[in-house]
């Protein structure tokens, strides 16, 4: 009698595991937590120096960012919860190679993560100066 040999399940075939993913999705609430917080202080800040400052306000553009950010930080917490609960479901898949779609879509919000965090430093270098240092009569009128 001959032996049939299996072939090896396809999705199995790569050497990514969850916890491999999972760590990286740790980080990145991590970070994203902490960018959310920071522009939800740099905002309390801008409203504390308006109140103080009659006429003061930062220009529209930062302004604009700041929700800007909030938004793309909502929106990519809502994509690693997703995929976490993906990957949870079809954990009988792994370990996976880098062209399975969970891979893909980790790749994606890896790119997007980093877009944030790239986002995020040009807030603070634009605006923190701003916000920072005690306002003279001239950086009052002209903003």
């Amino acid at each position: 009698m001959q032996k049939t040999q299996l072939k090896p399940n396809v999705m199995k075939a790569g050497n990514i595991e969850i916890l491999d993913l999972d760590f990286e999705y740790k980080l990145w609430k991590n970070k994203i937590a902490f960018s959310k917080s920071e522009i939800e202080l740099l905002q309390d800040r801008v409203h504390v120096l308006s109140r103080e400052n009659p006429g003061w306000m930062p220009d529209e553009k930062h302004m604009l960012l700041f929700t800007v950010q909030l938004e793309a930080i909502k929106s990519i917490e809502k994509q690693i919860h997703t995929q976490e609960q993906e990957i949870a479901f079809y954990a009988e898949d792994y370990p996976i190679n880098t062209g399975h779609t969970h891979y893909i879509i980790h790749e994606n919000i890896r790119k997007e993560v980093a877009k944030i965090n790239f986002r995020q430093n040009e807030i603070i270098n634009d605006i923190y100066p701003l916000l920072c240092y005690p306002l003279s009569q001239e950086e009052i009128l002209n903003n």
